[in-house]
């Protein structure tokens, strides 16, 4: 068991992350939820202590950090932050999966909000910690979805042809390029893990029907739900052993994970160099802080 590692966990407030946020807190580790709305991590907050003092187990000092992935200058304030409180990082799981309708959907800072959320936030979130990471071997686990769709490279953030599904899809296949990309510029120093987690929803969360999609889609993410849904801990388990048990942790650097099972089949996004090199090129240079 690990004792009192840091883990940044953002996307807490979801059903995924905050499975994470639990079975972490019940090893041992420190976790701090990371999400947008203050509220919300507190209430997150509480109700990892609650299940903590339901087994009567110790609180290693769970703790938030407010941040908004698609605000630049919020994911810098907050890594500002963090590097100001937690002088060793063990691990971070970004657990960030936004699927907006009705686009494209341009934030008050020219970018695309999916976009923005689901790939160029969490990039600078990794990014803006990368050296604290690297002084513990930290492990960075990255929650994907097994969608694939190209990149156009003349339109990487889906604003000019702007379809729903395929402009998620393309931040999810860009979200396994960089979980490929990271294990191999940084390999020695973190690992980079790709974790699927196939379909968790908790459905007790009082903010569920807030968050459903409209029309045909919101109906038919409500069946699938209520047929096929997972409990949150079905993902929170598997993401702390990935976490905190493994010894050597260059042992599943650039792995991708369903579950508690490692994939062996080749991924076609997390195979495509080419495609790793640019987008990381392109990602720099959007997140570079502009002068003046």
């Amino acid at each position: 068991m690990a004792n009192r590692q840091t883990v940044l966990v953002a996307g807490a407030t979801g059903s995924i992350g905050g499975g994470a946020a639990v079975s972490l807190a019940k090893r041992g580790a420190r976790v701090v939820v990371l999400g947008r709305k203050p509220e919300r991590l507190e209430a997150r907050a509480t109700a990892i202590r609650a299940a903590l003092a339901e087994e009567r187990l110790e609180d290693p000092g769970v703790q938030t950090l407010p941040v908004d992935l698609c605000d630049l200058d919020s994911v810098r304030s907050a890594t500002t932050e963090a590097l100001d409180r937690y002088p060793r990082i063990d691990g971070l799981v970004l657990s960030v999966g936004l699927l907006a309708q009705d686009g494209p959907n341009i934030l008050p800072n020219g970018h695309e909000l999916m976009f923005a959320t689901n790939v160029l936030g969490p990039f600078l979130l990794t990014q803006s910690l990368i050296e604290r990471l690297q002084q513990s071997n930290a492990v960075v686990l990255h929650v994907i979805a097994p969608f694939y769709e190209d990149i156009d490279w003349d339109d990487l953030e889906s604003i000019q042809h702007h379809e729903t599904d395929s402009a998620y899809h393309r931040t999810k296949t860009m979200d396994r390029v960089i979980v490929a990309e990271l294990a191999r510029r940084y390999a020695g120093t973190i690992s980079s893990v790709a974790f699927d987690p196939s379909f968790i929803i908790d459905k007790d969360d009082p903010s569920l029907e807030d968050r459903w999609p409209s029309g045909f889609t919101g109906f038919y993410w409500r069946v699938l739900t209520a047929l096929m849904a997972k409990p949150p801990r079905v993902a929170g388990e598997p993401i702390a052993d990935l976490m905190l048990e493994y010894p050597d942790r260059e042992a599943i650097n650039g792995a991708l994970f369903k579950l508690g099972k490692r994939v062996t089949k080749p991924d076609k996004a997390m195979c495509d160099t080419a495609a790793g090199r640019r987008l990381w090129d392109e990602l720099v240079r959007i997140t570079k802080p502009t002068s003046g």
